[in-house]
């Protein structure tokens, strides 16, 4: 199948300053759904009714009236379940509207789907996505399968991560989602991602209930016979002593938990097969999860009409699933959030199905379809202005940047935002004169400057903080470098690096005795002597505080010298013993900058770090 490409908006028109003008781009562009792979029934194991079959193009409309891809490109296709003979679960048909992260080929000219960035919207019928199958207890007629609490606590037991990352979502208080059954799944480690499913049923209640232990115990010992096999291969030379085993052990679970066999079965295993029984495991012994904070997980299985009564046309319920995001997600990963939460009509669906009475044959509407016309209007708008010619920089100036071009609120035009994290954005502080950016959770670079910089320059800027929430406030990076540009017009490491790096933090002015701010510069490159790179110790001071909550910066460069100003007050170095260190902030002669970048090294939420007039001038 081939994905139809077409962006909605005009063409952009990109120099060869920098890949990050181009990335920021797509990250903001409007493009068109392709077609999806409809379903084939040939291909499952199981029959389809024309309705069932129709019901992927109906979701996929739903869904494509209330998100609208914005810096992604789809791949959908449609899904049923069963897809595996084997597989005993109830009938479910659906779409996943998949959507992958746009980004440019090699060449710089082809937009294309990124690599593992796929990123679903899936709707589909009589299924729950985080339900795993217990093989051993599973029957033809009977599923049994383990499942995760819904409650966020329990589901990601030893995550204050994701427990607090997915309480601060609110979904519970979403007038539509909050009234219907929410449940998020995953792992909990470092390298997951919460999912959420949203379950539309009649009563709110799916068709299914956890098992006891004494019923689960019964279905373990009814398996034996068809489980003997692998039972026996434990032990292959004493084969009916392994069969004893495991019954013995199963009776000695029973005596164990005698006085609980009607306590809902819940484990801290996945799954549980006959070599647990055999080894003599506790398969209910939770005291070890509870103490180390693991999740706990339930035995289930559907009640008695769900297999059948999934076959016709009426589903039995419905499993709306996608990944929530914050402001630490990429934008197209963002986007599908916000859609989903501002746009999707949960009520329409639920009534389709299960109400059709109060829809009153009328086809289809999203929630708040102004705000999503003002969202792509936006978007336009900030392409036009970002497509504007740059205004002239000032004789005898090589950059020059105070932000007046700019609205408050705007992103800065000429400036990239790293994808991931809150982006700076333009602002106009109180008892601050004139447009400042203020830097936000991530490093942000220009793209519309002339490389390289001047072999010996004067870089200059106005830094100024605000709200001191405890001992200092807002700390800031400036980072100049030789980064060299590929061939396709990233950035790329210089094969002989060398960089400036000049720090700054504000500290609280009750500190007279131990100031808790100061500023720092140090001059690197590639083979620099230990002695010298390491030298250096940071002398506090008062130079910025919330009293003094603006300064004046200069980093200057001339023949291998680097030296730097605050408030005219140059930044004095020294070692540990209060002496001069020879060689400190001296480059390799020849040694020319291409780049540089700022960055908020506090919390910017918290720690706001504001610049403006920006200005490079050759000495």
């Amino acid at each position: 199948m081939k994905t139809i490409l077409t962006l909605l908006f005009a063409a952009f028109t990109f120099s060869a300053v920098a890949q990050q003008s181009k990335d920021q781009a797509l990250e903001d562009s409007v493009f068109a759904w392709g077609t999806y792979t409809p379903l084939k029934p040939s291909a499952y194991p199981r029959a389809f009714t024309l309705y069932q079959q129709n019901l992927p193009d109906i979701f996929m409309q739903w869904i494509r009236k209330s998100y609208i891809p914005i810096g992604a490109l789809d791949f959908s296709y449609a899904i049923a379940e069963p897809n595996k003979k084997e597989e005993v679960q109830p009938y479910g048909t659906g779409i996943n509207a998949a959507m992958w992260r746009a980004m440019w080929d090699k060449a710089g000219v082809k937009v294309i789907r990124q690599p593992h960035s796929e990123n679903g919207i899936i709707i589909i019928t009589n299924y729950i996505k985080d339900a795993e199958p217990i093989s051993m207890l599973t029957l033809p007629n009977r599923p049994v399968f383990t499942w995760l609490s819904p409650d966020i606590e329990k589901s990601f037991a030893g995550s204050k991560r994701w427990n607090q990352f997915l309480r601060q979502l609110k979904l519970e208080e979403h007038p539509q989602i909050g009234k219907y059954i929410i449940k998020y799944y995953g792992c909990s480690g470092d390298g997951c991602q919460p999912m959420a499913a949203v379950y539309l049923t009649p009563n709110n209640k799916l068709p299914i209930r956890q098992l006891t232990r004494g019923e689960m115990l019964d279905m373990i010992e009814q398996a034996i016979p068809k489980e003997t096999k692998k039972i026996e291969s434990l032990m292959p030379n004493e084969k009916q002593k392994a069969v004893e085993r495991v019954k013995s052990n199963l009776q000695t679970l029973r005596k164990k938990y005698q006085n609980s066999l009607n306590v809902p079965a819940e484990m801290r295993n996945e799954s549980v097969d006959m070599t647990d029984i055999f080894n003599g495991d506790d398969i209910f012994d939770n005291e070890d999860a509870k103490r180390l904070n693991y999740s706990t997980i339930g035995i289930y299985t559907y009640e008695d009409y769900v297999l059948q009564k999934s076959k016709q046309d009426q589903p039995l319920w419905i499993c709306i699933s996608w990944k929530p995001t914050d402001i630490q997600f990429s934008p197209y990963e963002r986007e599908i959030h916000r859609s989903m939460v501002t746009h999707f009509n949960f009520d329409y669906v639920y009534n389709y199905f299960f109400a059709p009475e109060k829809n009153k044959s009328q086809p289809y509407t999203l929630l708040n379809p102004e705000a999503q016309k003002e969202n792509i209007a936006s978007i336009k708008k900030e392409k036009n202005r970002m497509n504007a010619p740059a205004a002239p920089t000032p004789a005898g100036v090589h950059y020059f940047e105070d932000f007046s071009a700019n609205n408050a609120g705007q992103k800065p035009q000429g400036w990239y935002n790293s994808s991931v994290g809150e982006p700076s954005v333009v602002a106009a502080p109180e008892g601050l004169s004139g447009k400042w950016l203020d830097i936000r959770t991530h490093q942000i670079l220009p793209n519309n400057f002339k490389r390289p910089l001047p072999k010996d320059f004067q870089f200059e800027f106005d830094v100024a903080c605000s709200d001191f929430t405890t001992n200092t406030g807002g700390a800031l990076l400036l980072n100049i470098n030789n980064k060299v540009l590929t061939a396709y017009g990233d950035e790329g490491n210089s094969p002989n690096p060398a960089d400036i790096d000049f720090n700054i933090k504000a500290g609280h002015s009750k500190w007279t005795t131990n100031p808790t701010g100061g500023s720092s510069i140090l001059a690197t490159y590639k083979g620099m002597p230990g002695n010298i790179r390491y030298a250096g110790v940071l002398k506090p001071n008062m130079d910025l505080t919330e009293k003094k909550n603006k300064v004046h910066i200069i980093i200057s460069k001339k023949g291998n010298q680097v030296r730097g100003y605050v408030d005219g007050k140059e930044i004095t170095v020294l070692d540990k013993y209060g002496k001069e260190i020879p060689g400190y902030n001296e480059l390799p002669q020849g040694t020319q900058f291409t780049s540089f970048h700022f960055k908020n090294t506090t919390n910017g939420k918290e720690n706001r770090v504001y610049i403006s007039n920006v200005k490079i001038t050759a000495l």
